[in-house]
């Protein structure tokens, strides 16, 4: 045993033999022995067998003089107090027990710990509780003597309440209060709360106790996290516009000038990057990003408590070392019931964390994918918020380009396009490219498996490449509005705030020439059907409308709704209070809307009234003339229209796009055959006249 834990627990049992405490004048700026020291007073009263058994067994280990050779009737057996003769001869020589006032050197436990203590500013009788939690973890002399003195059997690394008051010379009211959730100890984490009374020291606490060295920069890095090196540059997050510069200015400022509290909230959809810009700023500014709290001592899951000492401890180690970024991902774990108004969700005190975040050492960044679990107080300390959205298809295309040169796999100009229009975040792009190169399947292993893990996130909705900007010619829409001098106008003008209704039948074209205008615009598409955003939970549907906008609004893209009818019914038929509120943020949002965004229904006469002044144009999309369904069947098919194709009315581009692909599956070019597919589509449309009908019972003859 070093000689400084023999003087130790030569106090530690000094002040069990002497079984009790003072309450007046506690010195707090002494050393741990001079603590437990200046606690005991003289009482008489004779001690418990088992730890006279335990006082003469360690007799040697504890370097005193020999105790007197009691029978051993007198200690070791049953429970109870030492018999009154035993005592007499025993109590007049208890001081050579105590230690001696002269400490030996520290020891290396007690230098590492003296570092953590100092670190994390523990008060000295934190410092003590701290000190004796350990040694009764890691050494079974601590630990049985605890038990002796306690009188009970804690398990083999636990120490009671009791125990703890006894050794340390305090009341048992004193060590729990020290011991409360809501105090240092316990919220940081470095002593776990066991329940009935007993406690033990974090893995973290014991991880730093057993190191081999006691040396502050070897027990500093061992602390601060992992680091790894980004994988993306700056510039593949030039989606992010000026916020993104703002937060390298910010970050760079706040390690120029060592300010504290500067703290950074990363937000967004799971895999949208998150992590990687991370990485990415701190490489950016020259600063090692330090993740905190990822793993336990064990390489397990770690839990809150034992994050927030881990970033405890890291936020005071990161002032004293340098450019260090810290990093916390899921950090409403570290949040969760702060903000709450029912304390049993609460573990620790809300001022504390506050306190926590708003005194780091050194700039952090809080990544989540639910802010709103953060709750107000916390949001109110952040310096910076940045949301990463779902990237466009340019910024898809750039990332991948530059993984799939990382991942050493070739992938041409066409291929990179397809595998970009899956709207999908980076990291599972990442991910099918790390698939292709492994099954050597490239694009099309890429995209498969890209495609499978979005279609498993998107919980149902269905999941598809983005509509290719395909060539679209308003020429062959029919509309109330010329289509082309429009889309020209647009174009040329600067004014982004725009909002369109394009409304009429099934197949005129009004989400294609949507895609359409925002190909001339150079926008990025965000296209959501109603069925993606109804919910079955209240104030769900708002939620999904809310952050359509949103995306469309961090991408600068065009946002597309289809069948827009359902989430803007009119209100004067709404029989529950939810089909009201979904048209009221439906109305809120496009009144807002800086970004251009187009609605497409098929019955404009069920919008609510209030809808139409949102609505910058208003185009009707109509049945093709007669002109136009002889072009497209030509341009279609490549042979001239057969006669009879006068006679089909309503026939739409929709129509023609749907029988080409029949045709093809069917093997059929002929013109009677393509003429008689075409009667059928215009058949099947509801209210379809009698013409038609009858055209096509020939046709089928």
């Amino acid at each position: 045993m070093h000689p400084f834990e023999r003087h130790l627990l030569r106090g530690y049992a000094y002040a069990a033999a002497r079984g009790g405490h003072e309450a007046d004048d506690v010195d707090l700026s002494v050393s741990d022995a001079d603590l437990v020291l200046k606690r005991i007073h003289h009482e008489k009263s004779r001690p418990d067998r088992d730890f006279v058994a335990w006082l003469v067994r360690h007799a040697g280990e504890l370097a005193c003089e020999p105790l007197p050779d009691l029978s051993r009737d007198a200690y070791d057996s049953g429970r109870g107090r030492v018999d009154q003769e035993s005592w007499n001869l025993l109590a007049p020589i208890l001081d050579r027990v105590r230690p001696p006032k002269q400490r030996p050197r520290r020891s290396g436990l007690q230098r590492r710990l003296d570092w953590l203590i100092e670190t994390l500013a523990l008060d000295r009788l934190d410092a003590a509780i701290l000190g004796l939690t350990v040694r009764a973890a890691l050494d079974r002399r601590f630990h049985t003597l605890a038990q002796v003195t306690a009188g009970n059997s804690p398990g083999r690394d636990e120490i009671g309440i009791r125990a703890l008051a006894a050794l340390l010379g305090q009341g048992t009211e004193t060590i729990e209060g020290r011991l409360k959730r809501s105090r240092p100890l316990c919220l940081l984490g470095f002593v776990e709360d066991r329940n009935a009374g007993d406690f033990a020291p974090s893995r973290m606490v014991l991880r730093v106790a057993r190191m081999a060295s006691a040396g502050p920069v070897v027990l500093r890095e061992a602390l601060l996290g992992r680091t790894e090196r980004p994988r993306l540059g700056w510039d593949d997050f030039v989606h992010l516009g000026p916020v993104r510069d703002l937060a390298e200015r910010l970050v760079e400022g706040a390690f120029r000038e060592r300010s504290k509290g500067v703290n950074i909230l990363l937000y967004g959809e799971p895999g949208t990057g998150k992590s990687e810009f991370a990485r990415t700023l701190a490489a950016r500014v020259g600063a090692r990003a330090s993740f905190i709290g990822e793993t336990d001592d064990e390489a397990g899951e770690p839990n809150r408590n034992e994050r927030i000492s881990a970033f405890a401890v890291a936020r005071a180690l990161a002032g004293r070392a340098g450019r260090v970024l810290l990093v916390m991902d899921e950090a409403d774990d570290v949040f969760t019931g702060v903000d709450s108004d029912d304390g049993r969700l609460r573990a620790g005190s809300k001022v504390f964390m506050n306190r926590l975040v708003e005194t780091t050492e050194a700039p952090t960044l809080w990544i989540t994918n639910h802010p709103d679990r953060l709750g107000p107080a916390v949001m109110r300390r952040m310096s910076l918020a940045l949301r990463l959205p779902v990237l466009g298809h340019e910024g898809r295309r750039r990332m991948l380009d530059r993984m799939a040169r990382r991942n050493k796999l070739r992938l041409g100009s066409a291929d990179l396009d397809r595998v970009a229009a899956l709207e999908a975040s980076p990291a599972v792009l990442d991910a099918g490219l790390r698939v292709a190169k492994l099954t050597g399947g490239g694009a099309e292993d890429s995209l498969r498996a890209a495609t499978s893990v979005a279609a498993a996130m998107a919980r149902g909705r269905a999941v598809a490449a983005e509509p290719a900007f395909t060539s679209f010619d308003p020429a062959l829409s029919a509309a109330d509005h010329n289509l082309a001098a429009l889309a020209d106008r647009i174009a040329a003008g600067s004014d982004r705030a725009l909002s369109f209704c394009f409304y009429g039948l099934p197949g005129t074209g009004k989400s294609a020439y949507a895609r359409h205008l925002a190909r001339r615009l150079g926008l990025d598409v965000v296209e959501r059907r109603a069925s993606d955003l109804l919910s079955m939970w209240v104030g769900g549907t708002e939620k999904g409308i809310a952050a359509a906008f949103e995306e469309a609004a961090d991408r600068r893209a065009m946002l597309i709704l289809d069948e827009v009818d359902s989430l803007l019914r009119d209100r004067a038929g709404a029989r529950q209070s939810w089909e009201v509120s979904q048209v009221n943020e439906m109305l809120t949002r496009m009144e807002a809307a800086q970004h251009p965004f187009c609605c497409t229904t098929n019955l404009m006469g069920s919008l609510d009234p209030a809808t139409l002044r949102r609505f910058l144009f208003k185009v009707e999309f109509r049945p093709m003339s007669a002109d136009q369904t002889h072009a497209a069947f030509l341009r279609q098919f490549g042979i001239a229209p057969p006669p009879g194709l006068d006679l089909l009315d309503p026939l739409t581009c929709g129509d023609f796009a749907v029988v080409a692909r029949k045709s093809t599956v069917l093997g059929k070019r002929d013109p009677a055959a393509l003429l008689g597919m075409l009667a059928a589509e215009v058949a099947a449309k509801p209210g379809a006249n009698r013409t038609a009908i009858g055209f096509t019972a020939r046709v089928a003859r």
